[in-house]
């Protein structure tokens, strides 16, 4: 007895998808080799499945079917074991490790103590008498009473009260 080749995968699916116009010839393994056979049929059977999934036949499907699906896939959810893995997941990660949150927070304490202390010892503290000693400013210098004399006299002049105002848009 001679050993019997089974078609390539190539060769099945130009079986399938034929390149010319017309169907293939079939190959004279093929009409007599049922495994090979098989495997032509599920090829073919899957690219009418797709074919059908693409033409709109899952759209068809009545909306009772997608509920009873829903709840067939919810219900293997709920009657899922939570591993303690699973559980720990869902934890803070700052309460898997409080030696790490404590300290964190003990550090950035002692950096705002630290500031502070800093902030309030370098400038030297105000007494009574520096208070007492510092001069009361003036409610108008003299240099900026002066300016607004020159202004008032400048406003004041007779010369400018003849100049002709222009007439804007």
């Amino acid at each position: 007895m001679s050993p019997t080749f089974h078609l390539t995968a190539d060769e099945i699916v130009a079986r399938v998808f034929p390149e010319g116009s017309g169907p293939a010839a079939v190959p004279p393994h093929l009409a007599g080799c049922p495994e090979c056979q098989e495997r032509v049929a599920r090829l073919r059977e899957a690219w009418l499945l797709d074919r059908g999934a693409v033409a709109g036949v899952i759209d068809a499907l009545p909306a009772s079917f997608w509920s009873a699906q829903t709840e067939r896939t919810m219900d293997e959810i709920r009657s899922a074991p939570v591993s303690s893995t699973a559980a720990r997941a869902f934890r803070p990660r700052l309460l898997r490790h409080p030696f790490l949150a404590f300290g964190s927070l003990a550090a950035a304490l002692l950096l705002v103590a630290t500031v502070t202390v800093s902030h309030f010892s370098s400038r030297a503290p105000v007494t009574q008498t520096q208070v007492l000693d510092r001069p009361t400013p003036s409610p108008v210098d003299s240099s900026d009473e002066e300016l607004l004399r020159a202004i008032d006299r400048v406003l004041d002049d007779s010369s400018l009260a003849r100049l002709a105002a222009e007439d804007t848009l």
